[in-house]
């Protein structure tokens, strides 16, 4: 049986999130930039009337940095009890895809904050831990709620 993946790419790398942690996807809108912000902050922008922290996957993943273009997503999350958007290249869509029981897929993605290696087409994804991945004191401060 398969688990339930949103599917996403991000500098022609594929990566699933587990759809339990995601609230909605929006397609690329106006963010604001704020000054003096951690590196992963790519902005903030409002939804409905909420302001949310945009973190950017390059940054998280050290892939650097890029403008955002139109075909770019912003994924809403909830991570350690905060809303925030994660901004992706590209959403592939939603799908029901095996784990790999493999040691050889896990090593492959061992610098990665990884759950599981599920398989798509012919490919190894893996599965981010969002919430290993996203610092819950930084989110926090983030959205306005330092702990």
């Amino acid at each position: 049986m398969g688990v339930a993946m949103l599917l996403f790419s991000t500098n022609e790398n594929y990566y699933a999130l587990s759809v339990d942690k995601i609230v909605r996807v929006l397609w690329a809108l106006e963010v604001t930039f704020v000054p003096k912000s951690p590196k992963v902050l790519y902005g903030v922008f409002d939804l409905h009337g909420k302001t949310l922290p945009v973190v950017s996957i390059r940054e998280l993943l050290s892939l650097g940095k890029k403008e955002m273009e139109l075909e770019d997503a912003l994924i809403v999350l909830d991570v350690h009890s905060h809303q925030m958007a994660l901004l992706v290249d590209h959403v592939v869509g939603v799908y029901e895809l095996e784990e790999e029981d493999s040691s050889e897929a896990s090593e492959l993605f061992k610098e990665l904050e990884t759950t599981h290696i599920v398989k798509y087409e012919e490919r190894l994804v893996p599965i981010l831990d969002i919430d290993a991945l996203v610092d819950a004191q930084i989110l926090g401060r983030l959205s306005g709620k330092g702990d």
